[in-house]
């Protein structure tokens, strides 16, 4: 059977905590895991197989890994013996069977340790299962699997299972991973903007959030529906993210001098206007929309048309835009409209301009 075909009939065993701590805190781990798998083909899903499940290859599913998200709202440690009791690591081998040799890792997160007589039972951030330094500790998981499996020890493979002592906070947790992404985006782009950033951080959680609350019918085996409805694939993810970047608009001071504006009483016009702007810029507003659209198509025009320099092309675009009844009446301001096709003409020359 394929991985495809276990996704579509293993799930209706699946059930998933609804407690306020684990839901956010998954999708805030569900964005670091996104910057982890970010050079490779994948689908992140949120809430279904585990709490947070990586598909690789979404398009033909060819391997999984699972994520088991655990929780505590204060300092205290866990004792291993109550995770056992609780069957924390039973419950994730279980639900890893289910998807037998597609399984590439399952891990139990948890942000607190898990300790033996006061002592951290995983030494590392990211610690295996067949750890030989922590054997003893480790075989007290293993003879609770088997019982829950009845089989023998020996039968237990742990060779993919993972503990992870996740770095985030019960409540900060949101506002750490924030600050995590934002430096991943500065790999992408050394000038980006604190706006941009958040921006994008903004998009993508609310993305996660809204897979995370969505519902499947019971009936349904449709895996291409279930991984649509469930989860969100890195061609997207890095969708949004160029998209955002490529709407990054320049800082006040790079207009002021790509455009020779040097009086100081025109900058501080052209400033004041400049905040709206980028607002408008994140926005969908359907006709500052269409405004942009128009002019795009003139600064394109009249560039093919000879005019090769940003102060010409920018007197030619205003000229045009003046002359025309297209421009909404909220955005006919002289130096709103001026800003805005400053902006344009710089991400026009540099690249990087959508509509």
């Amino acid at each position: 059977m394929s991985l495809g075909d276990l996704i579509s009939s293993c799930h209706k065993e699946i059930a998933g905590s609804r407690t306020k701590n684990r839901l956010t805190i998954q999708i805030s781990y569900a964005i670091q895991l996104i910057m982890d798998f970010y050079s490779t083909d994948f689908l992140v899903m949120m809430d279904y197989i585990e709490d947070v499940s990586v598909i690789s290859d979404p398009d033909n599913p060819s391997a999984i890994h699972l994520y088991q998200i655990k929780t505590k709202s204060t300092d205290r440690q866990y004792l291993l013996s109550a995770v056992i009791k609780d069957e924390w690591f039973q419950k994730l081998y279980r639900n890893a069977l289910k998807y037998s040799d597609y399984v590439d890792s399952a891990s139990l997160v948890c942000n607190t340790d898990i300790v033996v007589s006061g002592t951290e039972v995983f030494p590392n951030e990211r610690t295996g299962l067949d750890d030989k330094s922590i054997e003893e500790n480790i075989k007290k998981i293993r003879k609770a699997i088997a019982k829950d499996q009845n089989v023998n020890e020996a039968d237990i493979d742990l060779s993919k299972f993972f503990f992870v002592r996740s770095l985030l906070s019960t409540k900060n947790h949101k506002a750490e991973v924030e600050h995590e992404f934002q430096d991943f985006l500065l790999g992408q782009d050394a000038n980006l903007q604190v706006a941009t950033a958040k921006s994008i951080f903004t998009v993508l959680y609310d993305e996660l959030d809204k897979r995370f609350n969505e519902e499947i019918n019971e009936d349904c085996t449709d895996v291409q529906e279930i991984m649509s409805k469930k989860g969100l694939d890195g061609r997207t993810i890095k969708e949004i993210i160029s998209c955002g970047l490529a709407i990054q608009i320049p800082a006040p001071e790079k207009l002021f001098s790509d455009f020779n504006v040097a009086s100081i009483s025109a900058r501080r016009r052209y400033s004041s206007k400049y905040q709206q702007i980028k607002m408008d810029m994140y926005s969908n507003i359907s006709v500052f929309v269409a405004l942009k659209k128009t002019l795009l198509e003139f600064i394109e025009s009249e560039n093919q048309n000879g005019i090769d320099d940003m102060v010409g092309l920018f007197n030619a675009v205003y000229a045009k835009a003046s002359d025309c009844d297209f421009v909404p009446t909220c955005y006919q301001d002289e130096h709103y409209l001026k800003t805005l096709i400053m902006i344009l003409i710089y991400k026009y020359c540099y690249g990087g301009v959508g509509t």
